[in-house]
């Protein structure tokens, strides 16, 4: 099976915000996104669908919060999203189908101490991406999930400008030493709308035999645009958006870009 952490070749497309663009349609879902997979179901796998058509290469689970829940609604939540993914797919037709990636938060305070039900979904994807860490404390899920998953794991950073911030490069290295075959940054802050790019160099510095994602934030999409460019010339194997970002501005990425992306 190809992986989706392959690092050379060319640049290419992750989905958009998943959270942000499903709260935006129903207001109920804004506080709990992840639900939508187990209510809505319809109405994920049309974003689903909507992102492979606007030209995303991998396209990440609704489940981005199933790790602070109870074993068995995390479960629940996992294999909801696993199957409004594959629902997205087969209904955008596409002659290339896109990677699957289950994206997860870290869970609060420490991870189980073994096996938990919603382990036995995993295979259902092509990788886990455990994103928005911001402390080095967060490693202890990403060393639990690579022991676990029987699937390659990644993990991303919040970019942060501030002096205390946790710097991407340690970011990059401590992950690597924690198994993930995969690093890069993920949202970001609203006063630092630069630091994605800036972090993505010092990822490919620092661990250079790893790929590298970047999402950033789209907290104004020409903003975004610009920032998500940059990352490519930072040296980005993967890039897409996160919240306040949906598949037009995705299809504006892909039709923007002078290099052809890789099928």
């Amino acid at each position: 099976m190809a992986s989706p952490f392959e690092a050379g070749g060319a640049t290419r497309l992750l989905d958009g915000g998943i959270g942000t663009w499903l709260g935006s349609r129903d207001e109920a879902l804004a506080a709990a996104p992840h639900l939508a997979s187990l209510n809505s179901p319809e109405l994920v796998a049309n974003l689903h669908r909507a992102y492979v058509l606007a030209g995303a290469q991998a396209l990440q689970a609704n489940a981005w919060l199933a790790l602070h829940l109870k074993e068995a609604e995390a479960e629940r939540v996992v294999r909801a999203a696993a199957d409004c993914l594959e629902d997205g797919i087969r209904d955008s037709q596409t002659p290339v189908a896109p990677f699957r990636l289950l994206s997860l938060a870290p869970g609060q305070g420490v991870p189980p101490a073994g096996r938990v039900a919603l382990v036995d979904q995993l295979g259902r994807f092509d990788a886990v991406v455990l994103e928005t860490l911001i402390d080095p404390w967060q490693l202890a899920w990403l060393a639990w999930l690579v022991e676990w998953s029987p699937v390659p794991v990644a993990a991303t950073l919040v970019p942060d400008n501030r002096p205390d911030s946790w710097q991407p490069a340690d970011f990059a290295i401590r992950a690597q030493r924690a198994g993930a075959r995969a690093v890069g940054v993920n949202c970001g802050y609203e006063d630092a709308t630069d630091r994605a790019s800036r972090a993505v160099a010092e990822m490919r510095q620092a661990v250079p035999r790893l790929a590298v994602m970047a999402r950033p934030a789209a907290f104004d999409p020409h903003i975004w645009l610009k920032e998500a460019k940059a990352c490519i010339q930072a040296g980005a194997h993967w890039v897409g958006g996160c919240c306040g970002s949906g598949p037009e501005e995705i299809a504006r990425l892909r039709a923007e870009l002078t290099e052809p992306f890789e099928n």
